[in-house]
């Protein structure tokens, strides 16, 4: 199989994919830990995307499923290894990291939301990722 390369030496691969896409507003904070962004793919069909209320700004929350997944639109970046502690221990609950599946195979290290929180929150699936949906909701 053909994966892509791994992250290099010295950095942790992160999948990202809500308020930390390139334009969110959560952006700079990838940047402050000196990420570089690596690629924009897609998770395998395997998960649901969710409209986390309350959230500020605005987060969405990704949760794997046994059945009615569906693919959406994810960022990779790689994080400095002395940085990404940094980053995680800012990640606020429910979210938390795990582990993705993206459409290649690549599995990698990736924004999670705990199954309880979205229970009763707007499912934002059919939008095939975080920025469409903004982009539906600023029309």
């Amino acid at each position: 199989s053909d994966l892509p390369p791994a992250a290099p030496p010295g950095y942790q691969r992160l999948a990202v994919v809500g308020a930390h896409l390139r334009g969110q507003a959560l952006n700079a904070q990838l940047l402050e830990v000196r990420a570089r962004f690596v690629r924009q793919t897609r998770t395998e069909p395997a998960y649901r995307l969710f409209a986390l209320a309350g959230t500020q700004p605005l987060k969405p929350g990704l949760v794997r499923v046994a059945k009615g997944g569906t693919s959406q639109e994810i960022e990779l970046w790689d994080i400095p290894t002395e940085t990404y502690g940094a980053f995680v221990a800012k990640v606020p609950a429910p979210l938390c990291i795990g582990t993705l599946r993206c459409e290649d195979g690549e599995r990698v290290q990736g924004f999670l939301c705990e199954s309880l929180a979205v229970e009763g929150a707007d499912d934002i699936s059919s939008f095939g990722g975080f920025r469409a949906y903004r982009a539906a909701q600023a029309k």
